[in-house]
């Protein structure tokens, strides 16, 4: 585990517009995620670059059959980040210690195996992450190619000031206007 400061970017949508929902990883904990299962804990995805968040976003809607252009409203926030301890999967020394190659991260439908009622291996390789204390992850994407992908842990944050909305003020004044 190491230090990570960056900007994420997230695509969402309209059903979690505020700074505290955007934040809470609420729809993951709800649904799932390729690091954690349903009811697990609460990890709030995202990318280092806006296209791949727009992409990540995009093919989501077609795993889930929802015609392209998506025809919601999507909002894409700006995040900065600042973690004590994330745990770098895009690090070939990282996956040799624990052991699996990207191919198999990338490869693994966690969405069928959750369907089937188990946790998949992204998913179990979260859980670990999640249960040693770490703040997040940082992933190749598995839809992007060289893109990465963040997972933070709200409920691992030991300090204020790890996660911020950039504009939040704005969204909180578009959310109360709902």
């Amino acid at each position: 585990m190491r230090p990570w400061r960056g900007t994420v970017y997230r695509v969402t949508t309209l059903d979690y517009p505020s700074t505290a929902e955007i934040l809470r990883g609420q729809g993951s904990f709800l649904h799932g995620g390729r690091w954690n299962a349903i009811g697990a804990f609460r990890a709030v995805y995202g990318s280092t670059s806006d296209l791949v968040a727009v992409e990540e976003s995009r093919a989501n809607a077609e795993y889930a059959g929802v015609p392209f252009p998506v025809r919601t409203a999507r909002l894409l926030v700006t995040i900065e980040l600042n973690v004590r301890k994330i745990v770098d999967l895009t690090d070939s020394e990282t996956l040799q210690k624990l052991e699996v190659a990207t191919d198999e991260l990338g490869a693994n439908d966690w969405r069928r195996v959750q369907d089937q009622g188990y946790e998949s291996l992204t998913q179990a390789i979260g859980r670990a992450i999640f249960d040693c204390g770490a703040n997040g992850i940082l992933a190749l994407s598995a839809k992007v190619a060289d893109g990465v992908n963040t997972v933070y842990f709200p409920e691992n944050f030991s300090w204020t000031g790890e996660a911020k909305v950039w504009d939040s003020e704005k969204l909180d004044r578009i959310h109360a206007k709902k």
